[in-house]
Order: C-alpha cells, then sequence, then structure tokens
C-alpha cells in the first residue's frame, strides 16, 4: 500500500507561518500583503494560492510570474518557519507513518506545499526524513494530479506495479478527500486542521478521527491493506 501524508493541519500546526510568508512575499513584491485575504488556503496548492493572490491585485498569473513567488515566498519562509511560537507538532502523525513503515507500507508525502516549502516546515521537528517519497505542489497544481504523482513515485520507488497499488490518503480537508477519491484511493481524515467531523464526514471521508495517535486510525490502515502481497 502507498500511504500519503499532508502536511499543514494532519502533521503540523506552523502557526500561521506559511500564511504570514505568502503575505510578506506579496507585501515585498507588489506593496500588498493583503493579496491573499479572503483565500482559504486549507487543500490547495502554493501554486493555486499565488494565482489567486495575483488575480486578486490584479497581476496577470503568468507560470514565469508564479515561479518568481514561489522562489519569494520560500525565501521568507525559511525566515518566518524556525521563529514561529506557535508552531507544533500534531499528535500521533509520527507514531503513524513509523508504524507504516513498519508494517512495510510506501509512506511519502501528498502535499499542496512545493518540495522545498515541505522540507522546511517538517525539518524543524526532524519529520522530513520519515518520508521517502512524495507528490508536491511543485509537481501540479491540481491536487489530484500531484498524488497520482505521489503514488506513482511511491510504487517506483519499492518496485511495485502502479496498476495494482491501494493507496490511502491521510489529511485534514474535504479537498484532500475529493482529491483521493478522484485518484481512486481512501482518505483518512483528521479534525486536528480547520474542518471539524461533520464536514469532513459531509465530504466524504473514509473514515474521520479526531487524532492520528488513535487506535482507530491504525486500526483501518490495517483493515484497508490488500491481501496480496506485491503491489500493496
Amino acid at each position: 500500500m502507498v500511504i500519503l501524508f499532508d502536511i499543514d493541519g494532519t502533521l503540523v500546526d506552523c502557526g500561521g507561518a506559511g500564511g504570514r510568508s505568502m503575505a510578506l512575499a506579496f507585501e515585498e513584491r507588489f506593496g500588498r500583503a493583503d493579496a491573499c485575504e479572503g483565500i482559504a488556503f486549507g487543500g490547495m496548492t502554493d501554486r493555486a494560492i499565488l494565482r489567486a493572490g495575483l488575480i486578486t491585485i490584479s497581476v496577470e498569473p503568468t507560470e514565469q510570474e508564479i515561479d518568481a513567488m514561489i522562489e519569494r515566498y520560500l525565501r521568507v519562509l525559511a525566515r518566518e518557519l524556525p521563529r514561529s511560537p506557535r508552531y507544533r507538532v500534531l499528535d500521533g502523525g509520527r507514531e503513524l507513518a513509523l508504524r507504516c513503515r513498519a508494517r512495510g507500507f510506501a509512506v511519502g508525502l501528498g502535499t499542496g506545499n512545493v518540495r522545498a516549502g515541505a522540507q522546511v516546515k517538517l525539518g524543524r521537528a526532524q519529520l522530513w526524513e520519515l518520508f521517502e517519497f512524495g507528490g508536491f505542489g511543485c509537481d501540479a497544481e491540481a491536487r489530484p494530479r500531484l498524488l497520482e504523482v505521489g503514488r506513482a513515485r511511491g510504487a517506483a520507488h519499492r518496485g511495485w506495479d502502479p496498476a495494482r497499488c491501494q493507496t490511502t490518503i491521510i489529511g485534514d480537508t474535504p479537498k484532500d478527500i475529493a482529491a483521493a477519491h478522484a485518484i481512486g484511493a481512501r482518505c483518512l481524515a483528521v479534525t486536528t486542521g480547520r474542518f471539524d467531523r461533520s464536514a469532513l464526514e459531509a465530504a466524504g471521508a473514509d473514515l474521520v478521527v479526531d487524532s492520528l495517535a488513535s487506535a482507530e486510525a491504525a486500526e483501518a490502515l490495517d483493515a484497508w491493506t490488500p491481501d496480496v502481497s506485491e503491489g500493496a
């Protein structure tokens, strides 16, 4: 089985450092710290957020402009994230990732963060090295596509047939759920982000838990493991 973990609201809470870094990047480039106000970041990719911010301030969102904003955002994030006082590791994520690795699952990331941003966010808590591969916001702007990339990398990492790989997405937003189902994967949703149980259940999560530390989360992953020994 390929397991793909989301980051923000699932593994860590960056205490608003990501949003602040986006705002500061726009302020530095355009003098508009308000560019992303009103944009609901949850489940969006970095490129989609920056595209929406550029449109808000009437700047043409060319791929070159988005690339330039990504670079600026990453420079700001590297400064802001280490000093974010409310940064915290959410319960159970580290332990569940280690348990999945011990079970022989291919354990990676499925996140809207670009790869360098994901490394900054997880590196503060020494979580980055737990994940063998990933699908990132720099791979695709659409979340289902980046999850497909993550699944393919997980299969290649283990020498499995991608067509036979069962996949589970672990996330905290309705967009995680929708993207998981769009690629034929299950979604284990956790309420440690901005969405409560009723919202995640309404979005169609295969299972909703209040913490990744719960026995229910581990038991579900065990139950979802296919019987086949290769490509699982």
